[in-house]
C-alpha cells in the first residue's frame, strides 16, 4: 500500500495544478457508487496476501468495470488520434486500458495497514458531472485525497477521471503519455507500451504478494 501512496505523491509533485473546491453538497447516487468501490478496495487490501495478484485482479475487475467508463476514458486519453483509429483498434485499445487500470490497482493494493476511506461530500462539476470528494486515511493517520469525477452514461453514474491529491487529473497524465506515444510510434507502439506496463505490474507484484 505504501508504494501506491508514494506513486500518488510523485504524480502530484510532477503534475500538480491546484483546483479550487466548493463546499461539499449532500451525498447522492454518485457517492453511493464510490462508497461501494471503497468497500471493495478495503476488502481486497485486507485479504491481499491470501488473494495474491491474480486473486486481487479477479476481485477488483467487476467492481471497476461497474464503476469506471473505460471507453470514454480511453477516448479522452487518445485525444485527436481517436478519430483516426478503426473500430477494431478502438476496441483493442479500450480492452488494454481496462487491463492496465485493473492491473494497477491489483499490484498496488498489496497489503493492509489500517487504512480507511472517507467520503467528504460531492459537488456539481461541468459539464453535467459530479465530483465526489474522497480520501484514504493511512494507518499513520495521514489522509490522502483521491477524488472522483463522474458522469451519467445510460442513466448510471460512472467514473471518468480521478484526481490525486485533489488536484492531479489521472486522465490528463494518461493523455500526455498516450498522445506522445501515438505521435511517435503509432497505434502499435501504444499497444506494445500498455502491454509492457501490465506485464511489469504483474511480474512486480508476483503471484504471492
Amino acid at each position: 500500500m505504501h508504494r501506491f501512496a508514494g506513486r500518488l505523491a510523485r504524480l502530484a509533485i510532477v503534475c500538480a495544478a491546484l483546483v479550487g473546491l466548493a463546499p461539499p453538497a449532500h451525498a447522492g447516487p454518485a457517492s453511493d457508487l464510490i462508497a461501494k468501490l471503497n468497500t471493495v478496495f478495503i476488502d481486497v487490501m485486507k485479504n491481499a496476501k491470501a488473494l495474491g495478484y491474480e486473486g486481487r485482479y479477479q476481485k477488483l475487475e467487476p467492481a471497476l468495470v461497474e464503476a469506471y467508463d473505460f471507453a470514454e476514458m480511453t477516448r479522452v486519453t487518445t485525444g485527436r488520434h481517436w478519430r483516426s483509429l478503426t473500430d477494431e483498434q478502438k476496441q483493442q485499445l479500450v480492452a488494454e486500458f481496462h487491463d492496465l487500470s485493473i492491473a494497477t490497482y491489483a499490484a498496488r493494493f498489496d497489503g493492509f495497514g489500517g487504512e480507511q476511506f472517507e467520503i467528504l461530500g460531492e459537488e456539481p462539476a461541468p459539464p453535467d458531472s459530479v465530483r465526489v470528494n474522497n480520501q484514504i486515511v493511512q494507518g499513520s493517520g495521514e489522509p490522502i485525497r483521491i477524488d472522483y469525477l463522474l458522469r451519467q452514461n445510460d442513466g448510471k453514474w460512472r467514473i471518468i477521471d480521478v484526481y490525486l491529491k485533489s488536484s492531479v487529473s489521472e486522465l490528463a497524465v494518461r493523455r500526455a503519455e498516450f498522445t506522445d506515444t501515438l505521435a511517435k510510434s503509432g497505434f502499435d507502439g501504444l499497444m506494445a507500451d500498455l502491454k509492457a506496463q501490465v506485464t511489469k505490474l504483474r511480474s512486480g507484484a508476483g503471484t504471492g504478494n
